[in-house]
């Protein structure tokens, strides 16, 4: 409410821009009935760029790392100190390497929400949160099978030993909805809520503060709210997007965790 009566205060009109055009970007090129968009085209480099840091920092290993290396070898411990110890224990150092690049991903695809010139995270596009969940749901479907067989993985899941037999009738359908329709559903969703929260925040603040800016006297001396504020939640933003590749790898880590063991 206050936000917008100082809005109504700074301008004589305040005309706001389809919510779509946050989101739609018209495609620049085709190629066959594939079209290419600038979120897409983005996403693309970004991956090349993230696989060839990593390829540049360990194909030529040192006994002391310096350059590429360091930098490679320092995150790549942080998850696995972070993440991969704590969840999957030794055991599970294998999994470091795909979990590690998971993390980074997502995280840079956040962070360019706060890039300038580029002003838009990635991953507010459902397809690609939708693509790591879809992956998750794979891995820790086919280790689950992998480790304890077809029938004595699904058993496990949906009748959990230890249960009166009555109980299976209420517990079964519940098993059978947060294990395998639940966890990819919540996993993509929380990504892309909150980068999608994050960006129509930031461009409603950040539209205000041009508003003030253009409107009457009053409202040139009040532009820095809504800018203080959105620099402020710029910062916070940056939090957000490292939050969420924190969240979205631990939480694989953990189904790959807990389809690797036996329910006991």
């Amino acid at each position: 409410m206050i936000g917008a009566t100082l809005v109504i205060l700074a301008s004589k009109t305040f005309d706001v821009p389809p919510a779509g055009k946050l989101f739609n970007y018209e495609p620049l090129f085709k190629i066959g009935p594939l079209a290419v968009s600038f979120p897409t085209l983005l996403m693309f480099g970004l991956t090349i760029l993230l696989g060839a840091f990593f390829w540049r920092a360990f194909s030529k290993a040192r006994l002391v790392p310096v350059g590429a290396q360091n930098f490679g070898e320092a995150s790549v411990e942080q998850v696995q100190e972070r993440i991969v110890n704590p969840v999957l224990g030794p055991e599970g150092a294998s999994w470091t390497p795909f979990l590690t690049i998971m993390f980074f991903w997502v995280l840079i695809m956040n962070v360019m929400e706060i890039v300038p010139a580029v002003q838009f995270p990635i991953t507010s596009r459902i397809a690609y949160p939708a693509m790591l969940a879809i992956l998750a749901w794979l891995i820790f479907n086919a280790i689950g099978i992998k480790q304890q067989g077809f029938v004595g993985y699904f058993r496990g899941v949906l009748f959990p030993p230890g249960v009166p037999w009555y109980i299976y009738i209420i517990l079964t359908p519940i098993e059978l909805f947060s294990t395998f329709i639940m966890r990819p559903l919540t996993l993509a969703l929380r990504l892309f809520a909150n980068m999608v929260a994050g960006h129509m925040l930031l461009t409603v603040l950040f539209l205000a503060t041009s508003v003030f800016l253009a409107g009457h006297w009053y409202g040139k001396a009040l532009f820095w709210v809504p800018l203080g504020f959105g620099t402020i939640m710029t910062a916070f933003e940056l939090f957000i997007a490292l939050m969420q590749a924190f969240i979205i790898t631990i939480l694989t880590a953990v189904y790959i965790a807990g389809a690797q063991e036996a329910h006991h």
